[in-house]
């Protein structure tokens, strides 16, 4: 990293090397490859490199990595166990077998972000003989969603360091997103126990945690303020994207979006379901009155408890990291209706984390209220498929429509 540093030409090359051979079966067991590329990145965000090339080298190696382990396990099969390293630790090929039986095909997307089996599942892939092409599809799209998680984080972390920011800023910052990991890995942790009193766990620690962060905001005021000025100044810059985000952040997307929700479940007569959602969406109004939760914000919280809800319908037959996995379409939802709130300059950041824990705080009473008699199932697997899509719909609907 010393040596990087004034070879700054060459981080492409190392971001590509990072990832690779962090997906590399047994080189990755041994390589601290997310510090490594944390590093490397950062240097790459507070350098000349443009983040499509620092995505465009993480992507590759990470898909070239995976290839080589797969037909690692492709060519020599059992006979990787003879290796002294397996020989001394048969327990990683057994975790990975038992992942990959269990998860099938989504165990490569998912695999890519579980630490200890990550190298070893594409192994355990070309061990079972799994058709070349498949594993090919399912290895560009997991890396497709590994790159950015692995190097945005990074990169942009090492742009920051660049700009002019005043003092405290980073102290604060940081220190929230701190608070944020915690109280994520606290609740994940929570629901991972699949009790029947999680979700009312996870609900009440999340809900307790909007009027904390509202105390708390004086000690917040310069990262606010310096994120605002920022967000000013870009929405200026993008005046036309600003005009066609503002939708979202209007009371007739949610609206909208939960006539979409709500009709084909009442056509389908998903009762549960749609008892699930209109109580989600009732606790949500009624915990308006929580300080700092301005009109705004309500609106903003409300879009994301209907995406919630959709989410959490649709994967309530799946096991826990089936159902994690569901992440990578709630996530991108999450940051766009948050992101048109705040580039509307109508919600301020802490406002839009205020949204989002209330959000996550109705959708879990709402499941756990419907869980009480039995156990909500999956909708017909039509539906399963058409109501994620509802709300790029309504989207849609706003942006063409007369609305």
């Amino acid at each position: 990293m010393a040596w990087l540093s004034t070879h700054s030409q060459w981080l492409g090359l190392a971001i590509f090397l990072i990832a690779l051979v962090e997906s590399l079966a047994i080189a990755g067991l041994l390589v601290p490859g997310v510090v490594l590329m944390l590093a490397a990145t950062a240097m790459a965000g507070g350098g000349d490199l443009s983040v499509s090339v620092a995505l465009a080298w993480a992507f590759a190696g990470a898909v070239i990595g995976d290839l080589l382990s797969f037909a690692l396990g492709r060519v020599f099969h059992q006979d990787i166990r003879r290796l002294s390293l397996f020989r001394r630790h048969p327990q990683w090929i057994d975790r990975g077998e038992r992942f990959f039986r269990h998860y099938g095909v989504l165990s490569i997307l998912i695999g890519r972000f579980v630490g200890p089996i990550r190298p070893i599942i594409p192994m355990v892939a070309g061990m079972f003989d799994m058709p070349v092409w498949r594993f090919v599809l399912v290895n560009l799209l997991s890396a497709l969603a590994w790159a950015p998680a692995y190097v945005l984080p990074g990169f942009y972390a090492g742009r920051a360091l660049r700009w002019p920011v005043p003092e405290f800023f980073w102290a604060q910052a940081l220190g929230l997103l701190a608070a944020l990991a915690v109280l994520g890995l606290v609740l994940l942790t929570l629901l991972r126990l699949q009790e029947r009193w999680s979700p009312f766990a996870a609900g009440a620690l999340t809900l307790i945690s909007v009027p904390l962060l509202h105390f708390a905001r004086p000690w917040f005021a310069i990262a606010e303020l310096t994120a605002t000025t920022w967000l000013a100044g870009y929405a200026a810059s993008v005046e036309a994207l600003t005009a066609s985000v503002t939708t979202l952040i209007s009371p007739v997307y949610p609206a909208l979006l939960g006539m979409l929700i709500v009709i084909p479940l009442v056509l389908l007569r998903h009762w549960r379901q749609l008892a699930y959602c209109l109580l989600s969406m009732v606790i949500c109004i009624a915990f308006a009155w929580l300080p700092g939760l301005t009109y705004e914000g309500m609106i903003l919280s409300s879009a994301l408890t209907l995406s919630m809800a959709v989410t959490i319908i649709c994967n309530r037959d799946q096991s826990f990291w089936h159902r994690a996995a569901w992440l990578i379409y709630l996530v991108p939802m999450c940051a766009l209706l948050i992101g048109s709130a705040l580039i509307s300059l109508t919600t301020s950041p802490l406002i839009a984390l205020d949204a989002l824990l209330l959000a996550g705080a109705a959708s879990q009473f709402g499941l756990w209220l419907v869980d009480r008699g039995a156990i909500m199932g999956a909708p017909q697997i039509a539906l399963r498929y058409l109501l994620p899509l509802s709300p790029l719909i309504a989207f849609l609907l706003l942006l063409t429509g007369p609305l």
